[in-house]
């Protein structure tokens, strides 16, 4: 997003992991990801997904 450090981390994008299982895709698919640093991955992370990615959901 910043587009000024490397990439280290995977994000899901432009649908979250979530999103995908529930859709029944493959969320590891690199079709479904991006590379953003730490810091970037961080902020979109807590502004999309307020409380983490993971909420015990019965499915």
């Amino acid at each position: 997003m910043c587009r000024k450090a490397e990439a280290t981390e995977a994000d899901h994008y432009p649908l979250n992991r979530k999103t995908l299982v529930a859709m029944g895709l493959d969320p590891d698919n690199p079709e479904y990801g991006r590379g953003l640093c730490q810091p970037c991955h961080s902020r979109h992370t807590a502004a999309t997904s307020p409380g983490g990615w993971y909420r015990h959901t019965p499915w």
